[in-house]
């Protein structure tokens, strides 16, 4: 399509596209009131703490379908039903009480279809502090962790008693689970030392902005704005 040469009469969505139809993955449930993602190939889902989810908001009503049927397709095939999303400002459940009055303008993370947290699930799993050894001096002064995507590190002397400061005594890709003594910091070569450690991908998708606290412990959560530069 080319760029235009005169005016054009642009369609707009009305309501501001805040209500959606979409089809409803084979063999699914999703309950009326559910928080509702997208699946990979676009197919309406309860949220869950699945990677990859696009969260939609809350599922209205089966489309073309009964006044309170919750959107069964058991045995059907993807897109035999179809789902009405709506976006908006919905109340849903705490998970982990994570949610305080501190998280609020922060975002939330949809666990399943009625609950979120401030949590994106990264980092579940932890290791207990662990002995690894730096490479003698003239090599490369790094120790490779075995782990991928790690979080809250601590690296202490071996036994314990010193605990090394992030930035002064070493660095860490916590990406790829590398740590690295910094000449001039407190770590020798060859020293051993104990670094504990979480590991493990985001396996929650983003809800939306937390709006504000309800005095029932459930989180006002704002399904419009996805992304920590919305406004």
């Amino acid at each position: 399509m080319a760029a235009l040469t005169s005016a054009r009469n642009t369609p707009e969505m009305a309501d501001f596209g805040r209500i959606q139809v979409y089809p409803v993955e084979a063999n699914t449930v999703i309950y009326l009131g559910a928080i509702m993602a997208l699946n990979a190939a676009g197919n309406a889902v309860p949220a869950s703490s699945t990677t990859g989810l696009r969260i939609v908001g809350r599922a209205e009503r089966v489309y073309n379908g009964i006044p309170g049927q919750n959107a069964n397709n058991t045995g059907g095939a993807a897109g035999a039903i179809s789902v009405v999303g709506r976006r908006g400002v919905f109340m849903y459940a705490d998970h982990d009480n994570s949610i305080a009055q501190a998280q609020v303008g922060a975002l939330a993370f949809a666990v399943d279809d009625n609950s979120v947290s401030a949590s994106d699930g990264g980092g579940a799993t932890v290791v207990a502090p662990t002995v690894f050894t730096f490479p003698a001096s003239g090599t490369p002064q790094l120790v490779v962790l075995g782990h991928e995507h790690v979080s809250s590190l601590v690296v202490t002397s071996s036994p314990a008693g010193t605990t090394y400061v992030e930035g002064t005594d070493y660095v860490v890709n916590y990406e790829s689970g590398l740590v690295v003594s910094i000449p001039g910091g407190a770590i020798a070569a060859a020293a051993s030392v104990l670094i504990s450690y979480n590991w493990g991908a985001a396996t929650r998708s983003i809800a939306g902005r937390i709006v504000n606290l309800d005095q029932s412990g459930e989180v006002w959560v704002d399904f419009w704005h996805q992304s920590a530069a919305a406004v």
